[in-house]
């Protein structure tokens, strides 16, 4: 995927896009939102936000060869968690703002999802690629969040213990109960791999939490132009200057993060052997983003002699748990 920049901007063109929208034009008062500009400024910063301050704690905590405290990973369950319900929330702004490029229908009601309203009206094959084009990398995260959300599954954090003390490989995964209420991985998102029990790297998932990040608001911009057909919509030309100098400075800091992702101190959990990630670059004209596959080798899984440490804090009633990375009888 390549992203053309905008003046070298590493904020999405779509934030430049949407500042063509003067007041009062287009529908978003009407629908009752904010300007489409500020609608994808608020979500945008908070997703960047949630992901750099989740990759320096895992960043940090992998650097220190030493157990997590019990502190530490709180705080890891408590950054993960607010960066998949604002990467969510980002998602669902995309409905909002395709709203404003709407004309003057009947309003959502105020019990009715957006995507919902969008695919009930004349508008829905303009729209439906937005989730369709998403949905093969942020599916899992929106399963995972969903299974979160509507139970007292809870997530954990795992971590294999590099050889003489020389970091760690952090990760993360839902904790449910199977069909023998036995407390361990959700298997719907976490199968197992040899018969093992598994969790998902960090190192992994940011990256692609990263990607996730622009492929969105990439097909929001795509959708917009559809809409933009379909309405017979003419924006100015010319974009106004980048007013939230903040997003700007988000948006490079998230960038120098990801691109730190890639490196040999890095490793991945052995069932992610043959995925492939999304390394991010400028083009040597620094006019465009470019994410490119990196496959995962054997090269890059943790070291042989990595100790594996699990902990649950428990529940207070369960008694039975199922072991992650364990071959054998779990207990």
């Amino acid at each position: 995927m390549e992203i053309k920049l905008t003046t070298n901007s590493l904020t999405p063109p779509l934030y430049y896009e949407l500042s063509k929208v003067k007041e009062n034009e287009l529908q978003y008062k009407y629908y009752n939102v904010r300007h489409p500009g500020a609608i994808f400024n608020i979500h945008f910063s908070d997703t960047v936000s949630a992901f750099n301050q989740l990759f320096i704690t895992v960043n940090n905590l992998q650097a220190v060869g030493e157990v997590c405290s019990d502190e530490d990973m709180k705080k890891l369950q408590s950054e993960t968690l607010n960066f998949l319900f604002h990467l969510m929330r980002y998602f669902e702004s995309g409905y909002e703002i395709f709203l404003c490029f709407c004309l003057q229908l009947k309003r959502p009601a105020e019990s009715q999802s957006l995507s919902q309203w969008f695919r009930q009206s004349n508008y829905k094959n303009n729209v439906e690629s937005y989730f369709s084009n998403t949905e093969p990398t942020l599916g899992i995260y929106r399963k995972f969040f969903n299974y979160l959300k509507h139970s007292s599954n809870q997530i954990m954090i795992f971590q294999f213990m590099k050889p003489n003390n020389s970091g760690k490989t952090l990760g993360f995964y839902l904790e449910g109960v199977d069909n023998k209420g036995v407390i361990g991985p959700v298997e719907a998102l976490h199968p197992q791999h040899k018969g093992c029990y598994t969790a998902w790297s960090y190192n992994f998932h940011l990256s692609s939490f990263y990607y996730l990040i622009y492929k969105i608001a990439l097909e929001i911009e795509e959708t917009i132009k559809k809409l933009c057909i379909a309405n017979n919509i003419s924006l100015d030309n010319v974009p106004t200057p980048l007013v939230a100098t903040s997003t700007e400075t988000l948006s490079r800091n998230a960038f120098t993060n990801a691109r730190r992702l890639i490196s040999s101190v890095n490793f991945y959990y052995e069932q992610e052997i043959g995925k492939k990630i999304k390394s991010v670059s400028i083009s040597p004209n620094n006019d465009q983003l470019v994410f490119s596959d990196y496959e995962i080798t054997e090269s890059n899984i943790v070291p042989r002699g990595s100790m594996v440490e699990f902990v649950s804090k428990g529940d207070g009633f369960s008694r039975s748990w199922s072991l992650i990375y364990f071959k054998g009888e779990n207990k």
